[in-house]
This record gives C-alpha cells, sequence and structure tokens, in this order.
C-alpha cells in the first residue's frame, strides 16, 4: 500500500502566471453541418498544432473542446509573442491541410472557415486533483472562461486584461485597443488586438521555392536509383539520417498526414536543427526551411535519367549574416556540407536501388 507521502498532492501551492484561453472559432457550425468523423480528426490536428507550437513555454492546463486552457511562467511579452507564433502555426496548417486534402465531404470543404483567437490573463491559481483528473483552481481561473463571451468585432484576435496589459511594454500596449465587459464577477477591463494581419505578413515573406539562379549554392548528383523509390526515400528519418549527417532524426506529419507540413527534428551532438516541408510538387520537388546555422531554404528536385537513374538537384539560400567575415565562414562551411552531402546522398540511395 503507498504510503502518504507516495500519493499525488490533492492541492498544490499558489502560483502566479498567464492564464491562455486558446479557442477556435466557427468550430460549433461547422461540426453541426460536417460529417463527425472527419471534423473531429481535423480539430484535433488543429489543438495538436497549438500545443506543439507552444511546447517548452506553456503547460495545458485543460482540453475544453475547441479551447484550451494554457498556463505559463513566461514574461507576460513572451506569452503574447509566442500567441503569436501559435496563430501564424494554426493558419499555416490550416492552409496545408486544405491544400492536400481530396476528401469532398463538407468537413474538409469547409476547412477554411475555421479561425483562431485568444484570450489572456495574469492571476493567480492552484492546482487541485480530483481522481486522475487535474484542475485549476481560483478566482482568476473563472476571468478567460468568462471573457470569451464577449463583444469584440472581431473573429481572430488576442483580448487581454488590464492585468496583462501593465505587464507589456509601452509600444506593445498601443496597439491593443480599450475594450471592457460587465459580467456576474463585475466589470472586467483591458484590450484587444486583431492578429488576422499576423497571418498575411507571414505568407507575404513566405517562399515556395528556391530557383537556381537565385541559390547561393547549388549542387547536382546522379544516383543510380530508379525515380520513384529516390522520391519515395527523399523524406523518410533514417535516409535523411545519412545525407544531413544527423545523429538522429526526428519526424512529425504533415498535414492530414501527408508530406506537406511535416517538420523533421534533426539531432547533431547537443544541437538541434529543425526543418520544415513549405512546398512540394510530388515526385518532382520538395522545399524545406531550416532554422540553423540561419534560416535556409533548400528546394530539391528530381527527375528521371534514364537507364534506372535518377539526377537530384538542390538550391540553397540563406539569410546572409551581415558581418561580411561571418558571411563568408558561413558560406565556406555551406560549400564543404554540400559537397559531402552529395556523396551522402548518392551512397544512400544507391545502396538501397
Amino acid at each position: 500500500m503507498a504510503s502518504q507521502t507516495d500519493r499525488p498532492e490533492l492541492f498544490t501551492g499558489l502560483r502566479e502566471g498567464a492564464l491562455v484561453l486558446a479557442d477556435i472559432s466557427g468550430y460549433s457550425t461547422f461540426v453541426t453541418q460536417t460529417e463527425v468523423d472527419h471534423s473531429w480528426s481535423i480539430l484535433h490536428e488543429l489543438l495538436d498544432t497549438m500545443v506543439r507550437s507552444l511546447a517548452g513555454r506553456m503547460d495545458v492546463s485543460q482540453v475544453e473542446g475547441d479551447a484550451i486552457l494554457f498556463i505559463s511562467g513566461l514574461s507576460t511579452a513572451e506569452v503574447i509573442e509566442s500567441l503569436e507564433g501559435t496563430f501564424v502555426a494554426f493558419h499555416r496548417r490550416l492552409r496545408d491541410m486544405q491544400a492536400v486534402t481530396t476528401c469532398p465531404c463538407s468537413a474538409c470543404a469547409n476547412i477554411g472557415i475555421l479561425k483562431l483567437k485568444f484570450v489572456v490573463h495574469h492571476g493567480k491559481f492552484s492546482r487541485q486533483r480530483l481522481g486522475n483528473v487535474e484542475q485549476l483552481h481560483g478566482a482568476d481561473v473563472i476571468i478567460p472562461h468568462r471573457l470569451l463571451k464577449n463583444k469584440v468585432p472581431s473573429k481572430e484576435y488576442l483580448l487581454v486584461t488590464d492585468a496583462v496589459l501593465q505587464r507589456l511594454p509601452d509600444d506593445v500596449q498601443r496597439r491593443f485597443t480599450p475594450h471592457a465587459e460587465e459580467f456576474d464577477v463585475g466589470p472586467i477591463s483591458g484590450g484587444y488586438e486583431e492578429i488576422g494581419y499576423l497571418w498575411d505578413l507571414a505568407q507575404a515573406a513566405e517562399r515556395k521555392r528556391v530557383l537556381p539562379e537565385e541559390a547561393f549554392l547549388n549542387s547536382e548528383v546522379t544516383v543510380d536509383a530508379p525515380f520513384a523509390a529516390v522520391y519515395k526515400r527523399m523524406l523518410r528519418p533514417e535516409v535523411m539520417e545519412r545525407y544531413l549527417f544527423s545523429d538522429n532524426v526526428e519526424a512529425i506529419p504533415g498535414a492530414r498526414g501527408e508530406d506537406l507540413g511535416a517538420e523533421f527534428h534533426c539531432h547533431h551532438g547537443g544541437s538541434m536543427v529543425s526543418m520544415r516541408v513549405v512546398s512540394l510538387d510530388p515526385e518532382r520537388e520538395i522545399t524545406l526551411i531550416a532554422d540553423q546555422p540561419t534560416p535556409m531554404h533548400i528546394t530539391t528536385r528530381m527527375s528521371d535519367a534514364g537507364d534506372g537513374r535518377t539526377k537530384i538537384g538542390r538550391s540553397f539560400l540563406w539569410d546572409e549574416p551581415a558581418d561580411p567575415e561571418v558571411a563568408e565562414t558561413l558560406r565556406e562551411m555551406m560549400q564543404a556540407m554540400v559537397l559531402a552531402g552529395e556523396v551522402a546522398i548518392k551512397s544512400v540511395f544507391e545502396e538501397a536501388g
């Protein structure tokens, strides 16, 4: 029998931090007018996208249907910045899901009606355990839930309380329009910011491919392996480990389980490079963005070279450092890696081919 000290605490001490409700707008209409099984899988994928986007910065307290309650000990400015990034990640996944789906059902055809909003409060709370379920306890926990029902004239926004506003830098505060709501718990004031523009900016800055003529580096190698087999294996983690010289590659499926939007965490010793598929032309071209050593786009083109061979061309473009010496060092490092990569690509595909 477990001792008293072995049992989980029923009630934790008082904590202070951000209380965030991320709510998918339009889901009630979406689910009542569409196929249940597909609407649920769509919701699950979008909720999972938010959780992964905020991993390490916010903890999930509770999943509440089409909403998630997060808590965080980050500074308030970091909380807002994290939510802005999550908003972009949500819409990127939404767009990719629309791009890859071929299902004609109402759920899959109406993915685009879904929107995302956030309600943020800063307050005190405790964690209360009821059996195997853990819930937050405290008067401040009620506030973001009340604020979900509001008169904000927008479908996508950040609604924050005064407790959040007063912890933000002046330049960030000025982005919020003053707003107040009246509830049974009393008046709650703060401000809101419409955030649809964040996705517009992200799309405008996106690059879908790197053309050979604009690349900093181009690479081409012909392998003795059939075209179909090369394309099929190009994004397999065990293959990527070989030509990216990675100790381990973790793969996170893309939209609807497809390659578009897939993420790869490439571990090199104690560091990790994150890569994401930003566009693809099935069986012809794949473009990834990597976050290390500087933001970098890599477009890989594959074509049938005849006689069971495949030509693989790669184009690299990265954010060039302002310091000329650093920029030159990076270019030399990339040249060496690309040359070594050509040898590795030839080896890994010809072994299997």
